[in-house]
């Protein structure tokens, strides 16, 4: 658990803290979405979203908490938490190729973006507009030490995601590896690997988000099988804390602000 603190634009100081329990949202099936409590995991709804055939990805836009989807005709909506009905907000006016691979939707937060990828094929769009930046493909630094495995990135997600901060990270998941990454250069796709999360048989889903609270308290959570595990962002080492009794597999998540 770390708390994300700016001393310049450049450099970000971590220190261990809490965070505050929260409503988890996760992503099943084609466009079932499953809330829970992010402290005890109790189950507390569950939706269809209304007016999409199938969301690739989920996340909260922190710069107005809105809970935003990318449908896979390339549409941006945003999602009514209460009523579960989807509204256009743009569309992308290029689109990602989507294969088998998994699909990352995550917000930027201090730059109001989001970061859209799959496979090494790394986009960020301006979701207010459809506007789609094409951006470095994913790469490794040429020293790290898994510079010769090829990129398997799964899930990511970015800290200090409450309103518009001045600093900011983005941290991925590396399925083929097992490992969390950094994505140092977002924009030029450069992976820097953490660490080993160690995760004991860890399902073809995984699901990745940072819940950040008003004090600048970052929180990793990592779902795979329905097993909700916190990850050390130092580290990797991911530490499973419990089972979501969702019905279908959570295949994203994202994590609303406490209230």
């Amino acid at each position: 658990m770390f708390r994300i603190a700016a001393f310049s634009t450049s450099a970000l100081a971590l220190s261990i803290s809490a965070a505050a329990a929260a409503t988890g949202v996760g992503l099943t099936d084609d466009r079932t979405l499953v809330m829970f409590d992010t402290e005890t995991l109790e189950v507390t709804g569950t939706m269809e979203v209304e007016g999409v055939d199938r969301l690739l990805g989920i996340d909260l836009r922190p710069s107005n908490n809105t809970l935003v989807g990318v449908t896979d005709d390339m549409r941006i909506v945003t999602i009514d938490t209460a009523t579960g009905a989807a509204t256009d907000l743009s569309t992308m006016d290029t689109p990602l190729e989507v294969t088998d691979m998994p699909v990352i939707v995550d917000f930027n937060p201090m730059a109001d973006r989001l970061r859209f990828m799959t496979g090494t094929t790394n986009h960020r769009v301006n979701v207010d507009t459809g506007e789609v930046t094409v951006d470095g493909s994913l790469n490794w630094t040429p020293e790290d030490e898994n510079a010769e495995a090829s990129p398997m990135v799964a899930a990511a997600a970015y800290i200090n995601s409450y309103g518009t901060p001045e600093a900011t990270a983005m941290y991925n998941i590396d399925a083929g590896l097992g490992a969390l990454l950094q994505q140092t250069a977002p924009n030029d796709g450069t992976l820097a690997t953490i660490g080993m999360l160690n995760v004991e048989n860890p399902g073809e889903a995984m699901a990745f988000d940072v819940q950040t609270d008003a004090e600048g308290t970052n929180m990793a959570w990592l779902v795979t099988n329905n097993t909700i595990h916190s990850v050390d962002l130092e580290t990797g080492a991911a530490t499973a804390a419990g089972t979501i009794e969702a019905e279908g597999q959570i295949r994203d998540l994202t994590v609303l602000p406490a209230m």
